[in-house]
C-alpha cells in the first residue's frame, strides 16, 4: 500500500488540448484523483453554465407542546345515575390479520455472506469528497454523496480515494433521481498512477457492462452493455458490486450475480471511487448512500 499523501493529485487528461485547472485544500489528508475526458464528443459543445442544486438541510421539528388539563373547582358533580341492565354483546369471530412476508436475502448475495466490511463510507463528512469544476460536482449532505455531470455529452469524471486496493468485494448503493438514456454512472477499481483503471457503468435505460480505461484515453469494453432485469428504476436505490481476485471478475447488481469475466491488464491494486457521465443531461445527479469493500 502506498503512502497516503495530504495533497490532491489531480488527473486532467485531455489530448492536445489546454486543461481546466483547479484549486484544492492542500490539508486533505487522504489522496484523491480526479480526471476529466472528452470522449465521443461533438466536435463543437457548449459548456452549461456553471449551477449547483441547492442542498436544502433536512426538516427538523420541535416537539409539540401538550396542554395539560388543570382541575377548576365548581358545582359538586350531579350523582350518576342507577345502573340499568344491558344485552351483554356476544363476542364474534375475527379473522387474524395476515403476516407481512419479509423478503428472503437472495442466495448467494455477498453481503449477506461476508460479515462487518473493512472499508465504509456513509457520507457522513464532506472530507474526502468535496470538490468542483466547470464539469463535475461533488458534495455530501443528508447522509450521502451527490455527483452532478454538468452536462456536456461524453465527457467522463472519476474521483478515487484511498486505501489502495486489489482483491475485494468492492459494491455502492445509489440512486440517479433525473437520468435519462445512456448517462451513466460506474464503480471504479484500481486506478493507478498511469491513469489506467477497471469500472462497472451502469446506464439510466437499464444495461450495464465492464470496462478498461487505458492512459491513452480509450475505453475498452471487457463486457458490452447488456441488459438486467435485477435493475430496479433508476430513481429507486440500486446495489452494484465487484468481486474482484487477481485476473478474475464477477458483477452483481441488486445482489444477483449478472456476469465475469478475466482480464490480465492491471495486476496491481489501486485505488477506488466512481465515474460518472452524461449523455447530454445537465446537472445529472447520482446520490450515494453507501461504498465499501470486504478484502478478499
Amino acid at each position: 500500500m502506498k503512502k497516503l499523501i495530504p495533497v490532491i493529485l489531480i488527473c486532467l487528461m485531455l489530448t492536445a488540448c489546454n486543461f481546466p485547472t483547479a484549486k484544492l485544500s492542500s490539508e486533505e489528508v487522504v489522496q484523491t484523483n480526479v480526471a476529466l475526458i472528452l470522449t465521443n464528443a461533438p466536435e463543437t459543445t457548449l459548456l452549461p453554465d456553471g449551477t449547483q442544486e441547492p442542498e436544502t438541510p433536512e426538516n427538523s421539528s420541535e416537539d409539540t407542546p401538550v396542554a395539560a388539563i388543570e382541575p377548576t373547582s365548581g358545582e359538586p358533580a350531579a350523582p350518576e345515575p342507577e345502573p340499568t341492565a344491558t344485552e351483554i354483546p356476544q363476542p364474534t369471530a375475527t379473522t387474524p390479520p395476515t403476516p407481512t412476508a419479509t423478503p428472503e436475502p437472495l442466495a448467494g448475495d455477498p453481503v449477506t455472506q461476508l460479515g462487518a466490511p473493512d472499508f465504509l463510507d456513509e457520507f457522513n463528512s464532506a472530507e474526502r469528497w468535496a470538490y468542483e469544476d466547470d464539469w463535475f460536482l461533488l458534495t455530501v449532505s443528508g447522509g450521502q454523496l451527490h455527483a452532478y455531470s454538468k452536462g456536456t455529452p461524453y465527457w467522463s469524471s472519476w474521483y478515487t480515494t484511498h486505501p489502495e486496493t486489489r482483491d475485494a468485494y468492492f459494491e455502492t448503493t445509489f440512486t440517479r433521481p433525473n437520468c435519462s438514456g445512456k448517462d451513466r454512472f460506474g464503480l471504479v477499481i484500481r486506478w493507478d498512477e498511469s491513469q489506467q483503471f477497471y469500472y462497472m457503468g451502469v446506464t439510466c435505460d437499464g444495461t450495464w457492462g465492464f470496462s478498461f480505461y487505458t492512459k491513452d484515453n480509450q475505453i475498452i469494453n471487457i463486457l458490452d452493455y447488456q441488459s438486467s432485469d435485477a435493475f430496479k428504476p433508476a430513481a429507486e436505490p440500486n446495489r452494484i458490486g465487484i468481486l474482484a481476485k487477481g485476473n478474475h471478475f464477477d458483477f452483481y447488481i441488486n445482489g444477483t450475480i449478472v456476469g465475469s469475466a478475466t482480464d490480465d491488464r492491471l495486476p496491481d491494486a489501486g485505488t477506488f471511487g466512481f465515474i460518472s457521465m452524461s449523455a447530454g443531461t445537465v446537472n445529472m445527479k447520482t446520490s450515494v448512500e453507501k461504498l465499501q469493500f470486504w478484502k478478499q
